[in-house]
């Protein structure tokens, strides 16, 4: 009788294929500009802040509340949008590939030096699947 050990190594991978980078940039006195770019893997995309109801999660930001911080609208999306009805949806979505920066232009209400905190909602995905939603908390120096 012949008996077998078989020694199976299994490895849980961790699909990363998005990366960000914050920064700030002082436009006027008391006003500046958070860039958050994003940078995907080849195949790898994200989806607009704008996409319909019932479709895929839109990237969204939420800014800690700080009482010398005033949002002045929403991020700004620069970047090749491409626009595409996707049947697993069933609606027409917007995403990014390669590349996106979302720009928020802010007003501060004091000269010291602020630290902005807050995180960003995503969803990557390629042809073959989605990955579970996940944030990424940032810490901006505003000076």
């Amino acid at each position: 009788m012949v008996t077998l050990l078989f020694s199976i190594t299994t490895s849980a991978q961790i699909v990363e294929p998005v990366t960000w980078e914050f920064s700030s940039k002082k436009v006027a006195d008391k006003s500046y500009e958070i860039t958050a770019t994003a940078k995907m893997e080849p195949s790898w995309h994200i989806y607009s802040q704008g996409t319909e109801e019932g479709g895929p999660l839109p990237t969204a930001f939420t800014f800690t509340k700080n009482p010398d911080v005033i949002l002045k609208g929403k991020p700004v999306e620069l970047g090749e949008m491409i626009e595409k009805y996707e049947e697993v949806f069933m609606v027409n979505t917007r995403y990014f590939s390669h590349e996106v920066k979302f720009i928020q232009p802010i007003k501060t209400t004091t000269d010291k030096a602020i630290t902005l905190k807050g995180y960003v909602t995503f969803m990557a995905c390629n042809d073959e699947q989605c990955l579970t939603p996940q944030d990424v908390e940032f810490e901006i120096l505003l000076k």
